[in-house]
């Protein structure tokens, strides 16, 4: 381990050097060499959105607050509302850094096993492909070409706990997709009769539209486990990878990955009020349609329904997301679940439904840079292994933020899950509580330059398994540096 802490001490010293001998780069990604912004004017600290951002997002990044923004350059009009963009609509965001996990696994027959992983890698590599394209349409485009999953996914549920065959090591997981995200935006569809961007068309593949975001548009390093986790993911005595394949795996729906939609969207001031400022009170609605099966095509003939609003004032937010599903499942994933001895193979619907409220608490508006994020989320299955029971869990989120500067921040967040009794009759019965607590540092060396460290700890309990409660314990850290421009 000293020898670990010595290399990694070398190779951050090393990369700090280089950056900060490298030239000055003043703005990412396009948007801010676009409109002459910093990356501050939408974000607390890239990736996590502020107000202006949120606006500036729902409005096709057109405008802050309903004011237009100037290109630096003139478009190239070509008639009919349509333009070029003047600038380059390319982005990049890439980052290196050092990934360590321990993960210890305690089964309910007594047995144990303890594996560690760490790699220096590069943790993200992705193109995007950003721009209005005139007075109605924009188009909002991400190609990920690497990324190291270290903190996604991570494993959960007995299924997990109580496989201890593996060795001393654990793999990180790493993989080289080529599209992710493609949004389009039609604003204003009521023109001039109604107040601008209160009724816009968005639609394309991209992650719903939460509180927090599951995607790259957020602060934390580690995903949200109530938006990762699936019945299956909590309850299955096998680990889901072992008896879907590949692609099933993919299809099966998650709430933090991005989905094929289309919705209406947009925001109500009410009033002559003027917005973007901290006494205003709006609104954000979003009403869609979508595949429900990760971005990919529609994997049954069913199309599910979410919705969310909110309401802002003061820096305060209070809002509601909900989801639902006729089926989550496809024929080939309830077959696939019976010859894993999981599912029954009846070939009956697994309705799904999530609700929750979530708020934001902040004393920015009284001079304290200090914010707190709530989420918490009801989840129901109605028949996840097709024995005819029903699967409840709730759980969520606080994370306390406390921006130090324009360049620091430093948060700390605490996760959990807490799963009903389940007994199907014919699979073993379970109880799940799930943990988890992280505390993060981010630092921008240049306005296009980003160090993050994070630490997680992170505890899987079956509190149902005999004659031991099975157990899933990992804790690790993440050190990176991250590019735009």
């Amino acid at each position: 381990m000293n020898r670990m802490f010595r290399m990694i001490a070398v190779v951050v010293a090393a990369i700090t050097a280089f950056l900060l001998l490298m030239p000055e780069a003043w703005a990412v990604p396009n948007y801010s060499r676009r409109y002459n912004i910093e990356c501050s004017g939408c974000h607390t600290m890239w990736g996590a959105l502020n107000g202006n951002g949120v606006t500036f997002r729902l409005s096709g990044y057109r405008a802050f607050n309903g004011n237009d923004l100037t290109p630096v350059e003139k478009d190239v009009d070509l008639g009919n509302g349509a333009v070029i963009p003047s600038t380059l609509p390319l982005s990049m965001i890439t980052g290196v850094g050092f990934d360590y996990r321990r993960e210890t696994r305690n089964a309910s027959n007594g047995t144990t096993n303890t594996r560690t992983a760490s790699s220096i890698g590069l943790e993200d590599a992705s193109i995007f492909l950003t721009t209005p394209l005139g007075e109605h349409l924009s188009a909002f485009m991400e190609f990920p070409m690497y990324e190291t999953k270290a903190w996604e996914f991570t494993p959960t549920g007995p299924g997990e706990a109580n496989d201890t065959t593996g060795g001393r090591d654990l793999q990180f997981k790493s993989e080289t997709p080529a599209f992710e995200v493609a949004k389009f935006f039609w604003n204003n569809l009521l023109g001039a009769s109604a107040p601008r961007d209160s009724f816009n068309l968005l639609g394309g593949i991209s992650h719903p539209p939460l509180a927090y975001s599951p995607g790259k548009v957020r602060l934390s390093v580690n995903q949200y486990p109530i938006y990762e986790r699936r019945a299956l993911d909590l309850i299955s005595p096998k680990k889901v990878d072992d008896f879907l394949s590949a692609d099933q795996a993919d299809s099966l729906f998650r709430l933090s990955e991005p989905q094929t939609f289309v919705e209406v969207m947009g925001m109500i001031v009410p009033g002559q009020q003027v917005l973007g400022k901290k006494e205003t009170f709006w609104m954000e609605y979003h009403l869609g349609v979508a595949n429900g099966s990760n971005g990919k095509a529609d994997n049954n003939s069913n199309k599910d329904m979410y919705g969310r609003f909110v309401v802002r004032w003061f820096n305060q937010t209070l809002g509601a997301f909900a989801y639902y599903s006729p089926d989550t499942y496809s024929d080939d994933i309830r077959t696939a679940g019976a010859a894993g001895g999981v599912m029954s193979g009846v070939q009956s619907a697994n309705r799904m439904r999530r609700i929750g409220p979530d708020m934001t608490l902040s004393l920015a508006p009284f001079g304290i840079p200090v914010w707190l994020e709530n989420q918490f989320m009801f989840n129901r299955e109605s028949n996840p292994t097709g024995y005819g029971k029903e699967y409840k869990w709730s759980g969520g989120f606080h994370q306390l933020n406390w921006q130090i500067s324009k360049k620091a921040i430093v948060y700390g967040r605490y996760d959990y899950i807490n799963g009903n009794s389940f007994n199907d009759g014919h699979n073993p019965a379970t109880k799940a509580e799930e943990t988890d607590e992280v505390v993060g540092f981010q630092y921008l060396i240049k306005q296009t330059v980003k160090f993050a460290a994070e630490y997680r700890n992170h505890e899987f309990k079956d509190k149902e398994s005999t004659p031991n409660i099975a157990t899933l314990k990992d804790d690790g850290f993440t050190t990176r540096f991250m590019i735009g421009f």
